[in-house]
């Protein structure tokens, strides 16, 4: 765990660390849940940071459905990726999956990716609309401000 807390200090500090994309492969099939977590969580902040190779891409697919907390960072690396025009059929199917979960703040940031795949990539369609659109009534705040800056999209 220590190296996964070191490239994340190296990640927030806005560093280039694509050199550690096939230990994070790795452990996206053998780690634990926590380590899973961070990895995730490190994934999420390369796209943030703007990296543009398609592993991470590739990789945050391969680690939907693993756990909540995964599934949350997945969304997010999944948003960023779409707002700088990366994104696929299978991504893009992932983030409307998990605009269905129970968890408020995964369809919130599910909610928030499925606007950057459609206001950044121009992809959308009948479900991800319907989708989008119940969730702008969801009685969590935070999830119906975030299908409502998806609709509109801010």
């Amino acid at each position: 765990m220590t190296w996964l807390s070191d490239l994340e200090a190296d990640l927030r500090a806005k560093e280039d660390r694509t050199d550690a994309l096939d230990e994070l492969l790795q452990i996206s099939f053998s780690g634990d849940d926590a380590e899973r977590e961070q990895a995730s969580w490190c994934l999420a902040k390369m796209a943030q940071n703007k990296c543009q190779d398609m592993r991470v891409l590739s990789i945050l697919v391969s680690m939907a459905g693993i756990s909540p907390a995964v599934d949350e960072n997945v969304a997010w690396g999944l948003g960023e990726l779409a707002g700088v025009g990366i994104g696929d059929d299978s991504s893009f199917a992932i983030v409307k999956g998990l605009m269905r979960s129970g968890s408020d703040s995964l369809r919130a940031t599910a909610a928030w990716a499925a606007g950057r795949y459609r206001h950044r990539m121009g992809v959308s369609d009948a479900e991800s609309d319907g989708l989008l659109e119940s969730l702008a009534a969801d009685p969590s705040p935070l999830v119906s401000m975030a299908a409502g800056f998806a609709l509109r999209g801010e």
